[in-house]
């Protein structure tokens, strides 16, 4: 008799628990996500807590919440890897890989391209700290008192090592952002400060993978020369000399900088 008690209650209390799981208060995002959960703070017109079946707590604002309903339980919706819905990037690990261009805007650099890695942390929704390393590749520098001459090929590539912070604007897959790089750069005949800030755009592919495009102005002091043919010099004497030129600066580059990244 007494087994038979146990199992009832046993039983009453299982039924009254999937009772309760079967329903689930959501929270519908004006930005088409949902939150589901348990709310445990409520306050009129200003903003609610909703604990997800985790225990994870998320406070959203009234402006944000489109309605609330009570429906079937299914699991938390899934919108990014890092991303919580409605309420942006999450604390945690974010790498950047780009491709990059930089077109030349004075008259004494050249445009070059080379490609960097950043790696940080997700401190707050809207801001990212981390650092990165990079490598360009700059060929045929121009000597513009000595532009008649032909120059012997020469490749450079200055290695930027740079602090990296990013404010992501908005919550959603698809946000604007605001880059700041800021460090050195070492290599040959390369060295110098380093100052890239750019706006783009962020594109989240699936819960793994976004893409980054950007648009920014580069500062970037080195001190590249390029190397001149051998020439030959007929003096009045008729006596001819062999004579090899090179120019020498120590002048920061000015380049518009375009991104290409993938962020994981």
């Amino acid at each position: 008799m007494k087994k038979i008690v146990f199992l009832l209650i046993m039983a009453l209390v299982g039924a009254t628990a999937l009772q309760a799981k079967e329903k689930q208060e959501v929270v519908q995002l004006k930005n088409g996500h949902k939150v589901r959960g348990k709310i445990v703070v409520y306050v009129p017109l200003d903003s609610l807590v909703i604990q997800e079946e985790d225990g994870n707590q998320q406070t959203i604002k009234w402006n944000q919440i489109n309605k609330i309903t009570k429906e079937k339980w299914q699991p938390q919706q899934s919108v990014g890897k890092s991303f919580t819905a409605g309420m942006g990037l999450q604390k945690g690990y974010r790498g950047f890989v780009d491709v990059e261009y930089y077109l030349t805007i004075d008259a004494r650099s050249k445009s070059r391209f080379g490609f960097s890695t950043s790696h940080g942390y997700q401190v707050l929704p809207y801001l990212y700290v981390g650092a990165g390393v990079g490598m360009q590749f700059i060929t045929d520098m121009l000597d513009p008192s000595e532009g008649v001459w032909s120059y012997k090929r020469k490749t450079f590539m200055p290695i930027p090592v740079f602090a990296d912070v990013r404010m992501d604007l908005l919550k959603n897959k698809i946000s604007p952002y605001l880059d700041v790089r800021a460090g050195k750069v070492f290599g040959d005949k390369a060295f110098g400060l380093m100052f890239n800030p750019s706006v783009g755009c962020r594109y989240e592919l699936n819960k793994n993978i976004a893409l980054n495009l950007s648009l920014g102005y580069s500062l970037q002091s080195t001190d590249l020369y390029p190397i001149l043919d051998e020439y030959t010099i007929l003096h009045k004497d008729g006596v001819a000399s062999n004579n090899t030129s090179a120019y020498w600066e120590n002048n920061p580059y000015h380049s518009l900088s375009i991104k290409v990244g993938v962020e994981f």
